[in-house]
């Protein structure tokens, strides 16, 4: 698991170095390719990391497979709708506490060995920094996620971003001798935000890092040793999570197809990331995870 996470690691160096290069010369997807990356990138590598969530409340509260397994099934799709209404009914404050909780929650991809101040950094780097030189895309994604207040979020995040990027990186200084490829990471980040296209950075790095890094970590934890097993044991939940993704986007009839898209991707993401943090906390409180 160890070196097919330092795999990972390498595939996300390498891939973000080719389109940072690609873009510098003047490379850009348009936007039908940007969606069909999107979606691709998160359907194909980023869903499964959410997927072995019953595995982990299984082992988390123990006792009656069946009767958890209903409550856990129960409540986690309860959490599920409740924050997609949120967004629909109240969609600045959805799409504002999907961008804290996102903050947070990727930073914990440095948690393992990381310091509080590299995971403040890091998670704060991921979100704000693209608005830093593509205010303007940025915002029209806002605005296609259905709040009103896109100039807003934007113009916070401008301000943020720089003090984020220093955090981080005074936090991989401090450990370089220890873990060079903090520093890389953050240099590939901080490259991808400034010269890609926002979704096609953030599809980078959700696909290619974040969520294998924590699909591993979590399969380590549970006793998964090879991918057949990852896989067996995640292909439920993650065809369930489909079948909603398709009825959600039904559901959304009358928006323009690129909106409802954009809606079904990152309402979805938000929805299922309150739970699954929530469940990460209380493994890590309980000592029966990682992180």
């Amino acid at each position: 698991m160890e070196r097919a996470e330092h795999s990972f690691g390498r595939a996300f160096l390498f891939a973000m170095a080719v389109l940072v290069i690609a873009a510098a010369f003047g490379f850009r997807f348009n936007d039908s390719a940007t969606i069909v990356v999107l979606v691709l990138g998160v359907v194909l590598l980023g869903l499964p990391h959410g997927a072995l969530d019953p595995l982990v409340a299984s082992k988390v509260f123990g006792g009656s497979a069946s009767y958890n397994s209903a409550i856990f099934y129960a409540a986690y799709l309860l959490s599920v709708c409740c924050y997609a209404l949120l967004w629909i009914r109240l969609p600045t404050l959805g799409l504002t506490g999907f961008l804290i909780i996102a903050a947070y929650h990727f930073g914990n991809d440095w948690s393992p060995r990381g310091s509080a101040l590299t995971r403040l950094g890091y998670g704060l780097t991921v979100v704000t920094l693209p608005a830093v030189l593509h205010p303007g895309s940025e915002a029209q994604i806002f605005v296609l996620l259905g709040t009103q207040h896109a100039q807003t979020i934007v113009t916070t995040s401008r301000l943020l971003a720089p003090l984020a990027v220093v955090a981080g990186g005074v936090g991989a200084l401090l450990q370089f001798k220890q873990r060079r490829s903090d520093l890389e990471e953050l240099l590939a980040i901080v490259a991808g935000a400034i010269l890609l296209e926002p979704l096609v950075y953030f599809t980078c790095y959700f696909s290619l890092l974040h969520s294998p890094r924590h699909l591993l970590e979590t399969a380590r934890d549970l006793g998964l040793t090879s991918f057949r097993s990852i896989a067996l044991r995640s292909l439920p939940i993650l065809a369930a999570t489909l079948a909603l993704a398709v009825l959600f986007y039904l559901h959304l009839q009358g928006t323009p197809s690129s909106g409802r898209i954009l809606m079904t991707v990152f309402i979805g993401l938000a929805a299922l990331t309150v739970p699954h943090m929530l469940l990460d906390a209380l493994a890590s409180k309980n000592g029966k995870q990682s992180r």
